[in-house]
């Protein structure tokens, strides 16, 4: 009843009026609370009128108000004709947004190894009626093989059992398909990115050093994100990324918060070329 009444009050609200009234954190709250599983109509962000299901994931991803530094980053970095790699896909929130951006001459490929979040990100491509996603049903790793997902509850928080910690909330382990940047792109499995999403729950620094070549041939943009609940382990994290990109030529620059007022440590980051 509560998600039949959260998009009976969406479908009733003027268009011009969605983002404002979003601003209020209540009406965020109700919103959150009641799309889950829904397919709604984002109302804000560069996703605004985009149809989005979050599944059991985010629910900020159906209202668009989801990471908006990160979604900024898209918009400036992103044109009609690009190649955008969604690392990390989860259920499809900026695969949906970048399909947009890069219009039905560019392409996005989506990286998912997770076979719940995948079916809800094949039902948000075709919600949008998208041809330019292609969807890797893998994990992307430092070298191309097999390894072992530990799979959260939550859709967004499964890791590669070569981390070793598991997710506080871990369920099952389930075997994965792993693969790597340069390898995909050097079979012609994938086309050279302009920019690179990569939100993989602690394996950045592998999924890095599969782009190796792509950092001395192509020189994409990259953004990712890195978190951890320890504050020393978040900074650890993120000196050994953006050590592993300077050497590569790359400069980092922090974004602005996306999660300023939760008890966990969450950064992102774009990495772009050195002058």
């Amino acid at each position: 009843m509560a998600n039949r009444l959260a998009a009976a009050v969406q479908k009733s609200i003027p268009g011009r009026w969605k983002g404002w009234l979003l601003s209020f954190p209540l009406t965020r709250r109700f919103m959150h609370q009641t799309v889950r599983e829904q397919d709604m109509t984002m109302a804000t962000g560069i996703g605004q009128g985009l149809a989005f299901n979050p599944g059991r994931s985010n629910p900020a991803y159906a209202v668009g108000s989801n990471e908006l530094p990160v979604q900024q980053v898209l918009v400036d970095h992103l044109r009609p004709g690009d190649v955008f790699y969604d690392v990390g896909a989860n259920v499809g929130f900026f695969t949906i947004l970048a399909a947009r951006l890069v219009g039905p001459a560019g392409r996005v490929y989506a990286f998912e190894p997770l076979p719940d979040n995948v079916a809800v990100l094949r039902h948000n491509i075709a919600l949008n009626a998208f041809e330019n996603v292609t969807l890797i049903e893998a994990a992307v790793a430092a070298r191309p093989g097999q390894g072992e997902l530990m799979v959260a509850h939550y859709s967004g928080g499964s890791a590669l059992a070569t981390l070793g910690t598991p997710p506080p909330d871990m369920k099952e382990r389930l075997p994965v398909t792993l693969v790597s940047l340069d390898d995909l792109l050097a079979s012609g499995t994938i086309a050279q990115a302009k920019l690179v999403k990569v939100d993989v729950e602690g394996a950045e620094l592998a999924v890095l050093q599969g782009m190796t070549e792509m950092f001395r041939t192509h020189r994409p943009g990259i953004i990712y994100e890195i978190d951890d609940a320890d504050a020393a382990a978040f900074q650890q994290k993120s000196r050994l990324c953006a050590e592993f990109l300077g050497e590569h030529g790359y400069q980092v620059t922090p974004l602005a918060e996306s999660y300023a007022d939760i008890d966990w440590h969450v950064g992102h980051f774009l990495a772009t070329e050195s002058n």
